[in-house]
């Protein structure tokens, strides 16, 4: 896996392929699916930026470490890796770092300010991966991976407390009053966004620089992949195991992964065990390190 800054000629355009006969006789779904596809697997030949955005205070030991070396461990494509918000005495010159204070308390409101700052940055190509300091990727993965979007059920505030609840109410409410579904796609694994659509729902919907929306999910819904998501249920599914324990039996998460792509830790499944275990996944250190 090539790791790398970017240089002018490595900019990821968008790809603009036309295919009248391949596309004669299909429904307009059916052409938006194989254009969409086509435009997925162009990207996959060329560098595409990880946009992680970064708070250190909130940031529980050496999360961020070890999740860029899983992604250079484990990633089939060539990446550069750009940070938003708090540098780490460590951070060595692959990652292009863009300094971004904290703008609220609200995650959501925090988060989406380093979002519209990937999107404007040159640094980030036209199509991008949003990740996180806690998301590792555990085995080889290619761009469809984290292209092909996954979903937990719907947006059901009740399920959850706090400003998080009252951010996807708020998200619900938002998209039900413009006649949308109302899936819920925050399911803190890698998501592929493109620029020129996230543009466009920055402009449908001025609503979101006033308070906490989930945005993820406000731009998956307005701008529907034209294939049916993956519904996540870590019993079964065969993307993600989210740690949530302290301790959890070792033997068995290692049996889990071996299906698995992706691994995250709740605030709750940070533990010595899980940073042990990090390590063991991932003792050599990246060309993200100095």
């Amino acid at each position: 896996m090539a790791t790398k800054k970017k240089t002018e000629k490595d900019e990821l355009t968008k790809v603009d392929i036309t295919h009248a006969d391949v596309n004669d006789g299909m429904a307009a779904p059916e052409q938006e699916a194989l254009s969409e596809m086509e435009k997925v697997n162009a990207t996959a030949q060329v560098h595409i930026t990880v946009v992680i955005p970064y708070c250190r205070e909130f940031a529980q030991g050496r999360e961020l470490l070890y999740a860029l070396r899983s992604w250079q461990e484990n990633v089939r494509f060539g990446i550069n890796v750009v940070v938003i918000g708090d540098r780490e005495a460590w951070f060595s010159e692959e990652i292009t770092f863009i300094e971004h204070q904290r703008v609220s308390d609200n995650a959501q409101v925090d988060t989406l300010a380093k979002l519209r700052i990937a999107v404007a940055s040159p640094e980030v190509t036209g199509y991008f991966i949003w990740s996180s300091d806690d998301i590792y990727v555990m085995n080889p993965v290619a761009l469809p991976h984290i292209a092909l979007p996954k979903v937990s059920g719907k947006l059901v505030p009740m399920r959850f407390k706090g400003l998080y609840a009252e951010n996807m109410k708020q998200t619900a409410m938002l998209l039900e009053k413009n006649g949308l579904p109302c899936l819920n796609y925050e399911t803190h694994t890698p998501v592929l966004f493109d620029k020129e659509k996230l543009t466009a729902m920055f402009e449908r919907f001025p609503e979101l620089e006033k308070g906490g929306y989930l945005f993820t999910s406000v731009y998956y819904n307005s701008h529907p992949y034209p294939t049916q998501p993956v519904y996540l249920d870590w019993k079964t599914d065969q993307v993600l195991l989210p740690v949530v324990s302290q301790s959890p039996d070792e033997n068995k998460v290692i049996d889990i992964l071996s299906r698995k792509v992706f691994m995250n830790n709740a605030v709750s499944g940070y533990s010595s065990w899980l940073e042990k275990f990090l390590d063991k996944c991932f003792p050599v250190s990246s060309d993200f390190e100095n």
